[in-house]
């Protein structure tokens, strides 16, 4: 066999598969995106603007509210502590628990923390659960560096943003089988982490391809019902440190895992990349904390906007036993996500699957008027009224890109709501009284109301911190931790 034979082999070999699924751009960027991405972060101003520095200390704070709930159930816990002892150290405390450990351990635990419970915020642009990923890698990075309260909150809206301008060209990921938080936190909470660190801009981009091979998270388990999505945010996050770390060493992965024939965007999305001017363009606006949504239901993303629709349509009057059925509506992208599930109703097992399960959340709301994490319990999950409601559901195709739902009524009445879904494209409003709402119910089990308000303000004066550490003390302590 000669070298001519095996380098037509391989090049044989190479053409096998679809041309369009694996062609490279005839024309690329002189430099790959992680490259230009990283330049352009470096060149950023000492600050986040003032309107974004405010937001992500509300984020924060919602995030604490998530993850004061989950330290009340057992399985979380365990499983925080099981990821903060994995790795030991003394680098990072995992907020709201009495754990220590290292930064990729303290990333991991409160990653799973903050989604246990089902309630932690979206960026609509993609479907995604915006701080899964970006919020705890940032926090445990942090503390390791000591960084100052301004500094933290400019790393973890820059990855905010790089996470929403990576996602925002293709939007959800989900029908193609893939968790999108999976797939695009790990490399912007990278290039978050090595930024927070003051690495040059070979490190970041270094960081962001480390992390994006990374990526993933089969989407599976939304019709299985199973709890793994908090373990794949959980690794995701954990994935963030460990790729700045590497890059630090002097580790280097795919230039192009951005762009590249099999990068990111051709293997999650199934499309070309986009242009990269929009994810660098004008970065210093760190616009990504602006588009995140708290959840004010426990339920999947996919689900709540049905759930707002019918709180503005449903009398508060009306009896669940007058209800015959409901029917839920949508286009053929929708029908391959929720039409099986709805059709082919199998009641729930545990708190996860309850709040994936659309027909489950839909029928609890019209029984019980309340979707919150306290909501799931044994009992629900039993409930005949409930479940026999949630039977009653059906799903139609329509041309329609929004949900709707009728109501059936058994004296032939009908009642018709339009799921309110956001305008992806917008930023979000702000809503502070349905966020303190939200967080006094969600802390309200572990902290008594002069802490509650002590730790909004702790939050709100985090734009003059000086020491993370000193701030996360002071929070642990607030929070009973």
């Amino acid at each position: 066999m000669t070298r001519r034979s095996v380098l037509g082999g391989a090049a044989a070999l190479a053409g096998a598969g679809p041309a369009c699924a694996l062609t490279e751009k005839s024309q690329v960027p002189p430099d790959s995106f992680t490259k230009a991405i990283a330049e352009a972060v470096t060149a950023l101003h000492e600050r986040a603007p003032v309107e974004v520095e405010e937001r992500v200390a509300w984020t924060l704070l919602d995030n604490l509210a998530s993850m004061l709930y989950a330290g009340t159930l057992a399985r979380p816990i365990s499983a925080a502590a099981y990821f903060a002892k994995n790795t030991p150290g003394r680098d990072a405390e995992v907020l709201t628990a009495d754990l220590v450990s290292s930064q990729t351990g303290a990333a991991s635990a409160m990653a799973y923390l903050l989604h246990a419970a089902e309630i932690d915020d979206s960026d609509p642009r993609g479907e995604l659960r915006a701080s899964a990923v970006i919020m705890p890698a940032c926090l445990a990075a942090a503390q390791a560096a000591d960084a100052s309260g301004p500094e933290f909150l400019r790393a973890a809206a820059l990855g905010y943003t790089l996470q929403g301008r990576f996602v925002q060209p293709v939007g959800p990921v989900q029908t193609r089988g893939w968790m999108a938080s999976g797939v695009w936190g790990p490399p912007a909470a990278a290039a978050a982490v090595s930024f927070l660190r003051g690495r040059p801009a070979a490190d970041i981009a270094s960081s962001m391809s480390l992390a994006g091979s990374a990526a993933g998270g089969a989407f599976q388990y939304y019709f299985d019902q199973t709890d793994e999505k908090r373990i794949i945010v959980a690794r995701a996050a954990r994935a963030a440190i460990e790729s700045a770390d590497l890059a630090a060493l002097g580790e280097h992965g795919a230039a192009r895992i951005l762009e590249g024939r099999a990068g990111l965007y051709h293997l999650f999305a199934g499309t070309d990349a986009p242009a990269l001017a929009p994810l660098t363009d004008d970065l210093g606006r760190l616009e990504g904390p602006l588009y995140l949504r708290p959840k004010f239901f426990a339920a999947s993303h996919s689900i709540i906007p049905t759930l707002d629709g019918l709180q503005a349509a449903a009398p508060s009057e009306l009896d669940p036993a007058s209800i015959e059925s409901f029917i839920v509506r949508g286009n053929a992208s929708w029908s391959r996500i929720v039409a099986r599930k709805i059709n082919d109703f199998e009641p729930p097992s545990s708190r996860i699957g309850a709040a994936l399960n659309f027909s489950f959340v839909v029928a609890m709301w019209l029984v019980r008027r309340s979707v919150l994490p306290g909501d799931y319990t044994q009992e629900a999950f039993r409930d005949p009224d409930i479940i026999s409601l949630a039977r009653s559901g059906s799903f139609e195709v329509n041309d329609s890109d929004h949900l709707s739902i009728e109501i059936v009524l058994r004296n032939g009445e009908r009642i018709h709501a339009v799921a309110q879904d956001p305008d992806r494209n917008a930023p979000a409003p702000l809503n502070a009284v349905r966020r303190m709402n939200k967080f006094n119910a969600l802390a309200g089990s572990r902290l008594n109301e002069e802490r509650k308000a002590d730790l909004h303000e702790h939050c709100m004066d985090l734009k003059n911190a000086r020491s993370m550490r000193a701030w996360v003390r002071h929070a642990q302590k607030l929070c009973g931790a």
